[in-house]
């Protein structure tokens, strides 16, 4: 709480795992702790393995009394591409409750074989056949970001994350602070509505991830729309 405060971020999104763990909370929990607290907002998560029917209308009960924003996937994570037919009825699921899905993109540390199930390019398929799902691409793909913004620029339901694109690991498989500043600047100056801030904090700082927004010398509106009003469009939040 205190790094919020400090950092003058009156919301946040939390995000929790997808399988209970000890490591970082799962839905169930995360909503426990963050119930009452109008500081907060939830992204549903699941398990795409475990019993979906259940999921799904778990999901959907939480959509519509307000306790989750999104759906967040995470192929790499898992070991399964955003394609595969068991995620149609989550896409089916947030666009029937005006929700986008989040996708867990790019490296994870240590394994760089996971991103072949989550290469944009299937963000791209997915876009084309769910023509009203919000697809939301986390990480940017790191470390082809520059790839990802290729593919991905011209396609107008499709958003970018910030998270974790500032963190000195991340930054130095792209190539340096400036390559990720220079796709950074392009994607907001062609879509500046698709950019919305986040940090994977406390994975990743919340120091580093402010600079990089503010080290692109935006003008003020725009720089409000990534910092806030972008997210708050495009997740429906009431505040």
């Amino acid at each position: 709480m205190s790094s919020m405060e400090e950092h003058g971020i009156t919301h946040s999104i939390a995000i929790p795992d997808n399988v209970p763990n000890t490591g970082c909370a799962d839905l169930r929990t995360l909503l426990g702790i963050i119930e009452g607290d109008r500081r907060f907002s939830a992204m549903g998560t699941m398990n795409l393995f475990g019993d979906l029917d259940r999921q799904i209308s778990e999901l959907d009960g939480l959509a519509a009394r307000g306790r989750i924003c999104a759906v967040k996937l995470y192929p790499g994570h898992d070991p399964i591409y955003p394609t595969d037919d068991v995620c149609h009825a989550v896409y089916e699921l947030c666009i029937r409750c005006s929700m986008p899905v989040v996708v867990h993109t790019g490296i994870n540390p240590g394994d760089a074989d996971c991103a072949k199930y989550n290469d944009p390019k299937y963000l791209v398929n997915i876009a084309e056949r769910w023509r009203e799902l919000k697809i939301v691409i986390a990480h940017y793909f790191w470390p082809k970001m520059e790839y990802c913004y290729e593919i991905t620029k011209d396609i107008p339901g499709i958003y970018y994350d910030t998270s974790a694109m500032a963190d000195p690991e991340v930054v130095a498989a792209t190539g340096g602070w400036n390559a990720v500043l220079a796709v950074l600047e392009k994607t907001v100056s062609k879509k500046p509505y698709s950019v919305v801030f986040g940090t994977d904090w406390p994975m990743c700082s919340i120091d580093n991830h402010l600079r990089l927004v503010r080290e692109l010398k935006l003008d003020l509106a725009t720089e409000e729309k990534v910092f806030y009003r972008n997210a708050v469009d495009l997740y429906r939040l009431a505040i």
